[in-house]
């Protein structure tokens, strides 16, 4: 891996020196771009996934598209569709977008002016107010109104800071200076200071505590960013911008192809059509109509890829041009926070812009074939021909997005720490947070669910977690970072397990425990029980709080979310709930045993019926029906990010994979290593990890990941 890193840096240090001059001919020319709009991004709001987008625009998305309409407490970030909360849900819509902090890195960069040329106050601008500025103080480095300058001067710590005329001042030294949030997204007044090379997470001790404390590759800031390399992540973005861009141009250049192509054939028919005579009036007409839908149909498909791709140009340029703004001009730790922030969010863009731009065709040709008898038989024609469309996604775009793939992976994979000379547990790091080594850790690259094979990795046996019978565990959840909250079913409790399946503690509740799920706010989730009660609680910092307890007519059993819809399992039935537990659709009958349910990332939803998997659409409409070869007694479901299904039968003793669209299967396990009859099954939401558990055996749940064959 070292060498690796030295070869890399050493060709982007080449290819800086080429650049070099370009470089200094545009530092006065960066700009920051909405990915909305495309356009310059004005005064920046980011999101919590990192996204950033000019308050307007993300106004006009919050207000037209998500909420008004649903009456949502929440809304998808419009690029990686992660769900965003405002500060304050009962606030009115209109003051979402500005609720959200300022991306001062983006708005450091942008030179903002008035008309006449003269500088805004920076204070104010972090306030979204515009007034011009008279001063200009050395030692922040900031440009002042007059407001701003008298309490500057009342301030004990400013007061002896030298102001002058901005007059006095180069336009070039007139920056609004860089800030770097380095607020703990997770836990509210807390900074981060860890980072855990386990995981490639940043931390605050209270993180490091509930998430990562049986982690052993924990580091504090200061010493991870003594060893963090810039080249090499800026190497491999530069390399993601070059495929980015050869995505966009030929994408563009599709599109005035098919444009050609559409101007050419309406030609060329109608000067056939001119040589028929009136009775061919009529198939002309049908003909353009014919073409005219083909035509809007496939631009727009083209069109709709196109921008997609442009909004991920967009944030690749963005995350360059963010290396620059904070390279030598910002500490390391901030530097390291940017750098990181940066590689999940183009994560989670890559993993939708495959979802989106992966099987969608770039390339159509239009092509007509005549009929032969057009000319010798008019009175018997009946069409000028066939409109054919053939599409294809370019190798070229295809090689790239591959490409982009393989450079995301790389950058999970590829620590930009070197290596460290001790290593220390969370323990340690809780005692002192600023004198820790690790060594350098990696991730290894995503696995082929379908070609790959599974391994086991953990058995969780039933004397490690205690209770008077005998635990089933009937459902999971993962929550806070990436810990495991389990139902217990047969001892009535909820289960507690780290990052690394130990197990923690439990929580006793007042009835069998079988489901749970989150809900649509943080922190908040939904546990069913036999009785027909689904209990909401908060789950905060280890506290599981009761909030609410709502009664159903059946005996509820599995549960999960979709889009703003509550799914419900039922004895007999897959019931569709609003957020307030109100009928959205009529009710699913099923047949067979106790309902699981489970939701897809495509806005689909899965149920068994007896022993075939059902797909359903997020109104309750059947899609398809799939029965996996020799599964008996169908129970848990869970669905991956990518969309794939995951069931095992309890009688038949095996796990199966099911694609999304019901195309192709496989079982992943004909049989487990300590579980004779699996029950539930999960899927870590970050490693690539399925969890089974087992109905009242001495082997609780057994961890397995998937590996190359």
């Amino acid at each position: 891996m070292n060498h690796y890193n030295n070869d890399l840096r050493k060709d982007c240090e080449r290819k800086d020196k080429q650049a070099i001059g370009m470089a200094e001919a545009h530092v006065d020319n960066r700009s920051f771009k909405c990915l909305i709009c495309l356009q310059e991004c004005n005064t920046p709001r980011q999101l919590p996934c990192f996204h950033t987008f000019c308050t307007g625009c993300l106004n006009t998305y919050i207000n037209s598209e998500y909420v008004t309409e649903y009456n949502r407490t929440y809304f998808p970030c419009p690029v990686c569709e992660s769900p965003c909360y405002p500060h304050d849900k009962d606030a009115p819509v209109s003051c979402w977008a500005g609720s959200f902090p300022r991306n001062q890195l983006f708005a450091s960069s942008t030179f903002k002016e008035t008309e006449s040329g003269q500088t805004f106050c920076h204070g104010c601008l972090t306030d979204d107010e515009e007034n011009v500025a008279s001063f200009w103080c050395k030692a922040c480095s900031e440009a002042l109104c007059q407001p701003c300058r008298i309490a500057h001067r009342r301030s004990k710590l400013l007061s002896t800071h030298k102001v002058i005329a901005i007059d006095e001042v180069s336009k070039t030294d007139i920056r609004m200076p860089v800030f770097i949030d380095n607020t703990c997204p997770h836990h509210t007044g807390k900074t981060i200071e860890v980072y855990c090379h386990d995981h490639n997470a940043l931390c605050c001790v209270l993180c490091v505590t509930l998430s990562h404390r049986r982690c052993t590759n924990v580091s504090s800031l200061g010493d991870t960013t003594k060893m963090f390399s810039l080249d090499v992540i800026e190497c491999e973005l530069g390399k993601m911008k070059d495929e980015s861009k050869t995505i966009v141009e030929e994408d563009e250049n599709k599109l005035t192809i098919i444009e050609d192509d559409y101007q050419k054939m309406t030609s060329n028919v109608a000067t056939m059509i001119k040589k028929a005579k009136d009775k061919l009036d009529d198939l002309h007409k049908r003909f353009q109509t014919g073409l005219d839908v083909t035509y809007r149909r496939h631009r727009e498909s083209l069109h709709e890829r196109l921008r997609t791709n442009r909004i991920f140009q967009a944030n690749i340029k963005n995350t360059n041009q963010l290396m620059r703004v904070v390279k030598g001009k910002s500490p390391d730790v901030d530097t390291f926070i940017v750098t990181e922030q940066s590689k999940t969010q183009l994560l989670s863009h890559v993993r939708r812009l495959q979802q989106r731009t992966g099987d969608k065709h770039n390339t159509f040709e239009l092509k007509m074939r005549y009929d032969d008898v057009l000319e010798k038989v008019i009175n018997v024609v009946t069409t000028v021909g066939r409109l054919e469309v053939s599409s294809s996604l370019s190798s070229s775009s295809q090689d790239s997005l591959t490409s982009i793939r393989q450079t995301i992976d790389k950058l999970q994979a590829t620590s930009s720490v070197t290596s460290f000379s001790e290593s220390t547990s969370s323990s340690d790091m809780l005692r002192d947070v600023g004198h820790v080594a690790v060594p350098s850790s990696s991730i290894a690259p995503r696995i082929d669910v379908w070609t790959g094979s599974l391994s086991l990795v953990k058995s969780v046996h039933k004397g490690s977690i205690g209770g008077s019978v005998t635990p089933c565990l009937t459902g999971g959840i993962f929550i806070e970072g990436e810990c495991l909250l389990a139902t217990d079913y047969t001892n009535k409790k909820l289960l507690l397990f780290d990052d690394s399946y130990e197990y923690v503690r439990h929580y006793d509740v007042d009835n069998c425990p079988i489901d749970i799920t989150c809900r649509f706010e943080p922190n908040q989730l939904l546990m069913t029980q036999p009785n027909g009660s689904v209990i909401k609680y908060t789950f905060r910092d280890g506290v599981l709080t009761t909030v609410d307890r709502i009664r159903s007519t059946q005996q509820c059993w599995g549960i999960d979310i979709l889009g703003d819809n509550i799914l419900l399992g039922t004895e007999s039935s897959v019931e569709i709930l609003t957020s307030d537990f109100k009928q959205v659709a009529a009710s699913i009958p099923k047949r067979g045993y106790n309902t699981s349910v489970a939701a897809s990332p495509n806005r689909l939803f899965y149920h068994g019926d007896e022993d075939v998997i059902v797909c359903r659409s997020h109104d309750g409409k059947e899609v398809f029906r799939h029965m996996c070869k020799g599964i008996k007694e169908l129970r848990g479901i869970v669905v991956d990010q990518d969309g794939n299904v995951y069931v095992c039968g309890m009688e038949s003793g095996d796990i199966h994979l099911i694609s999304h669209d019901g195309s192709k299967d496989r079982i992943l396990l004909p049989r487990m290593s300590g579980i004779a009859r699996p029950y539930a099954i999960l899927h870590h939401p970050r490693r690539q990890e399925i969890i089974v558990t087992s109905w009242q055996e001495n082997v609780v749940f057994e961890v397995y990941k998937f590996c190359d064959q």
